[in-house]
């Protein structure tokens, strides 16, 4: 190759390799942005809020975008989507943020949760048996609490 055709197809080859790149990159950021947490855990989540009070707004991120991508405070994910093609809650850690109220029968809908983590609050009422749904669950930590009842 003469020296005009070689500097030529170095610029294309650059050219080329720079543009796929981009590709590469937007469409890996594309599926960043189509991961979505399951609609019905979002749902789940808000009503879990619902019932707790919250004084040193500790939960305020609780309501700007998706739970899993958004990283909420407390709400912890796994990260790759499960065959239904969402994002899952893994954990709930809201432990010693002084929340009181009571738990909500909506955390049964945590169905992938294996972490429930409301240590060292001062929520009150009763357990909900809804908590008993939730087969992955390997760990319940409630104490330092004033609830009641039998453990679902």
């Amino acid at each position: 190759m003469s020296p005009s055709r070689d500097w030529m197809f170095q610029a294309l080859l650059a050219v080329w390799l720079c543009s796929s790149s981009l590709l590469i990159g937007a469409q890996n950021d594309t599926a960043t942005q189509d991961n979505i947490t399951n609609p019905a855990e979002v749902t789940a989540l808000g009503a879990i809020k619902q019932r707790l009070i919250d004084p040193f707004n500790n939960l305020s991120n609780w309501n700007r975008g998706d739970p899993c991508t958004s990283k909420w405070t407390g709400v912890l994910c796994f990260n790759t989507t499960k065959d239904d093609g969402y994002l899952h809650v893994q954990e709930l850690q809201l432990l010693r943020m002084n929340l009181s109220g009571s738990l909500s029968p909506e955390l049964g809908r945590l169905t992938y949760l294996e972490i429930l983590d409301f240590m060292w609050n001062s929520m009150s009422g009763s357990i909900p048996k809804e908590i008993g749904n939730i087969t992955s669950l390997k760990l319940l930590l409630l104490n330092g609490n004033q609830l009641t009842g039998p453990l679902p």
